[in-house]
């Protein structure tokens, strides 16, 4: 269904468009849609992509058929020592949403997290109100951990933000099929 790839540098615009798309803002940030320059965009996400900063991995997600890019894949506050880290998947592209490619490629996420990078724990964030999120990341095994209550103010209201969490030993129990992950093992 989809494929992870390392960013590619030549689609740098069409992240740029997905980084200002004031929808997937409110979906993922904490903080109102600003728009950002296209040089602090990039100046940002070459930070974050640097060789020299091993807590972030971020990827492009890919579908098979087409090789569409489609959305990302954010491995973030990769840590090491306790064997734990953040993991976010946004489908962007609209005619890719509900339709099985964000859970795909969470699970493929899921692979690099626990089996690459030897994580111990995967924990991702949902706004309340993201109920595809919610129940993507509840099927693949990840259980709420805590609610931080009244955590951002959007559209004239406060908003919880839940976190979940995965431990290796529940992940192991899952079964994904088909899973793909390309370009890699060069990480």
């Amino acid at each position: 269904m989809v494929h992870l790839r390392p960013i590619n540098w030549a689609n740098i615009d069409v992240h740029y468009k997905w980084n200002n798309d004031e929808e997937l803002n409110y979906y993922d940030s904490d903080y109102p849609h600003e728009k950002e320059s296209y040089q602090s965009f990039v100046a940002r996400l070459k930070e974050l992509d640097s060789d020299d900063n091993p807590t972030v991995s971020i990827f492009e997600v890919l579908e098979n058929n087409t090789n569409r890019l489609i959305g990302l894949v954010d491995i973030h506050g990769i840590d090491t020592q306790n064997k734990r880290c953040f993991m976010e998947c946004t489908i962007a592209e609209k005619d890719f949403r509900n339709l099985g490619y964000g859970k795909a490629a969470s699970e493929l996420a899921l692979k690099y997290c626990f089996e690459n990078l030897n994580m111990n724990k995967v924990m991702t964030t949902s706004f309340d109100f993201n109920d595809a999120w919610i129940h993507i990341i509840e099927s693949l095994g990840f259980m709420q951990e805590a609610k931080l209550r009244q955590h951002a103010f959007k559209k004239g209201e406060y908003l919880d933000k839940l976190v979940f969490g995965i431990l290796k030993p529940e992940y192991e129990k899952q079964s994904y099929s088909g899973l793909t992950i390309k370009n890699l093992s060069t990480l």
